[in-house]
């Protein structure tokens, strides 16, 4: 089939061009969608009638129950209980098919794919192919379109209460929306996206996927500090706070970069390895409490439930940076990254 198309006051109706088959009019004819039909009524490109088409003719034919899709096979055969048979044939290889594809379906649920639903509609059969061939290629390993219903013709109210309950988007291939449905599907917290031209459907769909995926927190140094000397406090438990031991250790250190703060989180590096990452309990300037001290300030710091401290580590003091995850971005790009 070269073309599938809805025609007022006919029906669903189909232009074929077929190399190896002659269509005669009432003859049974079972489509892929899985269905049979009879071509009631034949035309060439003209729009003409024909009583019968040979190979390789273009024609246009209607009777069809549904809509097949554009490259379907057309086959002709010589009664109807053939083509029931055929039908019930493609039929069976569609549930199959559909079957193998919600397997897959779940098998990314299990690795935590996220699914982003969209309703999406167009102008005709050989648009709607074309989008769904467009949007069919991006990576899976994150997110997932989920299409919910893919159908010829202009958005319905019907497709604004599908979207509503699945939280989907509704995605448009030359099909307005009109004022009405534009306020319900407001109203109903629905997003619209209409489009004229194919690539540009296609790159705000990768927009609306990439804003689905969660992401990555990388952790950024906002100052470090160098241990000088490693001193030893006593402590009664009246005088220890939580994370404190009897014996606590307090890193005499400079800071050598950015800003030490106490309210940051700390990694403590001795060379490329990293011995610990956790919380600061106290930061002092001489014997005073602070909250922060700049470059070249001296401190004394104690760390939450953590004392093994040699001259010469580093105290690192870092927060977690949100960055954006692009849709092709590699596995190791997916993850959070340390800037230490």
């Amino acid at each position: 089939l070269l073309l599938s198309l809805c025609l007022h006051r006919v029906g669903y109706a189909a232009a074929d061009a077929a190399p190896n088959t002659r269509l005669v009019t009432r003859r049974p004819l079972p489509t892929p969608t899985p269905s049979r039909t009879r071509a009631n009524a034949l035309q060439d490109e003209s729009g003409n009638k024909m009583s019968e088409a040979l190979p390789s003719t273009p024609v246009r034919f209607s009777g069809l129950k549904d809509l097949p899709s554009s490259g379907d096979e057309l086959i002709v055969v010589e009664s109807e209980k053939r083509a029931r048979e055929v039908s019930e044939f493609r039929s069976d290889k569609l549930v199959l098919e559909r079957e193998a594809a919600a397997s897959q379906r779940r098998g990314r649920r299990v690795r935590n794919v996220i699914q982003v639903p969209v309703v999406i509609k167009a102008d005709s059969q050989g648009s709607l192919e074309a989008v769904k061939e467009g949007l069919a290629h991006y990576p899976t390993s994150l997110v997932e379109l989920s299409t919910v219903r893919a159908a010829v013709g202009a958005f319905s109210e019907g497709d604004i209460q599908l979207a509503a309950s699945v939280k989907a988007d509704m995605i448009g291939f030359n099909v307005p929306i009109s004022k009405k449905l534009d306020v319900l599907a407001t109203q109903a917290g629905v997003t619209v996206r209409s489009y004229d031209v194919i690539y540009k459907l296609v790159d705000g769909v990768k927009e609306v996927l990439e804003a689905k995926i969660p992401p990555a927190i990388d952790s950024v140094a906002t100052g470090k500090a160098e241990v000088q000397e490693v001193f030893q406090l006593t402590l009664n438990r009246k005088d220890r706070r939580e994370g404190m031991f009897k014996k606590t250790f307090v890193a005499g250190s400079r800071v050598v970069s950015g800003q030490a703060a106490a309210t940051s989180k700390v990694a403590v590096m001795r060379g490329e390895e990293q011995l610990y990452d956790g919380h600061v309990i106290s930061l002092k300037h001489f014997k005073q409490e602070v909250k922060t001290l700049k470059k070249g300030a001296e401190c004394g710091i104690i760390l939450h439930e953590f004392g093994e401290f040699e001259k010469g580590d580093m105290i690192v003091f870092y927060e977690h940076v949100p960055r954006k995850i692009n849709l092709y971005d590699s596995e190791e790009d997916q993850q959070g990254r340390k800037v230490f």
